[in-house]
């Protein structure tokens, strides 16, 4: 009862419509609504997959990057993901970042998108006590593309594994080494299905979850994706693909020392070159 609560006070936050002045760079186009106006998205977590969240355009692929340092310990990271705005439209780059989970013994699962009935459907991240189906995409840093690497729950506290995760100058006793273990099925593709996505497929113990009634994200995860919806150097169409900010310490923060830039455009040259996405997918 307590995490149905929890994630219905979460989904009647996050339909509430909202609207944020935001300066215009002048040096861009285009299709973005008025100056001095940008109205956030309807917010996509957490929704059941439907018509409202589907696009005929595939997501860009996913930028290479460094994981941030971890701010503090208790913090779980969370992959940067693509969501799409209908109103530009276009898609724009959700940095990946450090957050603190809702309860002790809570994992994420990422968000993904997945090939559907001719489209792309954006199926909404989640907490619950295990990780469960994020469409084979590996994401990195213990996900890789099935289940979660990173870490654990021992006892009420979380143990990292350090294969998986960067420190920086923080000093934990829970720790632990442990190779990551590639998935066969996962491939550097920003979704899931058709001819250029991933295979994989929820097994029916994932699909259960996938139905089941989670806990959604956090007020800090939530003010995360609406500092993204409101940066336009993060969009697909100005950005070619390549986020200034692919990655950041901690949410909401995306300026700074903390934050980690694309490898792309650190190293100058792409580094992106197995993701398959095709624009022109239409298996």
């Amino acid at each position: 009862m307590r995490k149905l609560a929890a994630g219905l006070i979460s989904f009647s936050v996050m339909c509430e419509p909202a609207a944020f002045a935001q300066p215009i760079n002048t040096a861009t186009n285009s299709n973005f609504p008025a100056a001095g106006y940008l109205q956030i998205p309807p917010h996509f977590q957490p929704r059941p997959a439907s018509a409202v969240d589907k696009t005929s355009t595939p997501p860009p692929p996913l930028p290479t990057y460094a994981q941030p340092a971890l701010p503090e310990e208790g913090y779980l990271w969370m992959p940067g993901f693509w969501a799409w705005r209908r109103d530009v439209p276009d898609y724009y780059w959700v940095p990946g970042t450090w957050v603190k989970p809702p309860g002790a013994g809570l994992l994420w699962t990422p968000a993904y998108w997945g090939r559907a009935d001719g489209g792309y459907v954006f199926h909404a991240g989640y907490w619950a006590e295990t990780v469960g189906f994020y469409g084979g995409i590996d994401y990195g840093f213990g996900y890789t593309g099935n289940g979660y690497q990173g870490g654990r729950w021992e006892n009420g506290a979380f143990f990292y594994n350090s294969a998986a995760n960067n420190f920086g100058s923080i000093s934990t006793a829970h720790i632990y080494e442990r190779a990551i273990v590639a998935d066969d099925e996962a491939v550097r593709a920003s979704f899931n299905g058709g001819s250029r996505g991933t295979k994989a497929k929820p097994t029916p113990q994932q699909g259960r979850q996938a139905r089941d009634q989670h806990i959604g994200p956090t007020a800090e995860q939530l003010q995360h994706f609406q500092m993204a919806a409101k940066d336009r150097s993060l969009y697909s169409k100005l950005n070619h693909d390549e986020p200034g900010v692919a990655a950041t310490s901690r949410a909401g923060v995306l300026d700074g020392p903390a934050i980690t830039r694309s490898s792309t455009l650190l190293e100058g040259h792409s580094t992106v070159g197995a993701n398959a996405n095709d624009p022109n997918d239409r298996k």
